[in-house]
């Protein structure tokens, strides 16, 4: 199987002939160049016997018998010599991606915890995988995979250190499995995150989401590190919809609004929010309190940031006080305010949290 990946590299390997060879596959159509073409093919009961045709030499492949070489200039020495080296290449390249596809799965088992102790071993022995260093996993999601897979788009942009692995999850997920050694903890990691969701903007106007688990150890924890950076953004997405990168450790406050029962939630939820409120909490005020919480407390910042007086803010936060007894400008009402505010996400989602 030809995919993708595959192609890309023959086509390197073609550009270096010193012949004009395409690579075609069993219908005629062209591989290599990548154009709408379609040739008429001969009879080729043999391959890497070349057979000539309306002054064309065919020829199928004995590494892919499903492709077949194709050159417009006459059967010669040096022709036989460029299918020779063409066919030698694929087939080298194909088990390459044998390997890599094994190597692969390897990890994917690994990941998902599905690897016994013994397996796990067996594993690093077979690809010479350290077992103990520190290393993370960023999971990254991509949505608008079209032609290639999450997989080979990352490998365009994903710059990787010696110890770095990229694990193709499915077609949209990507595990990153990223050492850490000489990096200075998780923030180095989010910034290591951030640069690369900066660079496959820039480079393919493509959104990511990243969850990122803990640094561990050894390799049979990876799989707690890839099971939190899985959950950072189920999480994340529900919690922080406009940010792309979430950090499992950081998100001791969705982690816990996360664990609450729908019911639970609703009963706290409308402790607040409810019918004699509605009018209180209109979508003007909620932009303002949210704003207020967005600039810590400060409410010169808040008004700046607002385009209104500042005695205008100091008016809406008195009337939250006034109506339902929270002074917002406190820091331990806030606290009160964004919990139960929150808690609607879990009424919303909590199909989708549980």
């Amino acid at each position: 199987m030809l995919n993708n990946r595959i192609l890309a590299q023959l086509e390197q390997v073609f550009s270096g002939l010193n012949s004009s060879v395409m690579l075609l596959d069993a219908a005629g159509n062209s591989l290599i160049p990548a154009e709408d073409i379609r040739f008429s093919l001969p009879d080729l009961p043999s391959p890497g016997k070349p057979v000539n045709h309306e002054g064309r030499l065919y020829q199928k492949c004995l590494s892919s018998p499903d492709a077949v070489l194709m050159t417009p200039e006459q059967d010669s020495r040096a022709i036989r010599d460029a299918f020779l080296l063409a066919d030698t290449m694929i087939g080298a390249i194909i088990r390459a991606e044998s390997v890599s596809s094994d190597l692969n799965s390897a990890w994917q088992r690994l990941l998902e915890n599905h690897l016994t102790a013994t397996e796990l071993n067996a594993v690093a022995d077979e690809y010479q995988i350290p077992v103990r260093t520190a290393r993370c996993v960023l999971l990254i999601h991509l949505v608008q995979v079209q032609s290639s897979s999450g997989l080979d788009i990352m490998e365009e942009v994903t710059p990787k250190g010696q110890g770095d692995v990229l694990v193709a999850m499915d077609r949209h997920t990507v595990a990153l499995v990223k050492d850490t050694a000489g990096m200075d903890g998780l923030e180095d990691v989010k910034e290591f995150a951030e640069a690369l969701e900066e660079t496959l903007m820039g480079e393919t106007a493509m959104d990511l989401t990243v969850g990122i688990g803990d640094i561990v150890d050894s390799l049979e924890e990876m799989h707690s590190s890839y099971r939190q950076a899985r959950r950072a953004i189920e999480i994340g997405s529900q919690y922080a919809p406009n940010s792309h990168i979430h950090v499992y450790r950081s998100m001791h406050l969705e982690r816990f609004l996360s664990e609450l029962s729908p019911e639970l939630a609703a009963h706290y939820h409308g402790l607040l929010f409810n019918r004699s409120t509605s009018r209180l909490f209109s979508e003007e005020m909620l932009n303002t309190i949210d704003m207020f919480f967005k600039k810590d407390l400060n409410l010169s910042d808040t008004a700046r940031q607002l385009y209104i007086h500042r005695n205008t803010l100091v008016y809406r936060l008195d009337k939250v006080q006034r109506l339902v007894g929270l002074d917002l400008r406190r820091f331990d009402d806030a606290v009160t305010f964004k919990l139960l505010y929150d808690m609607r996400k879990c009424v919303t989602n909590g199909k989708k949290t549980h």
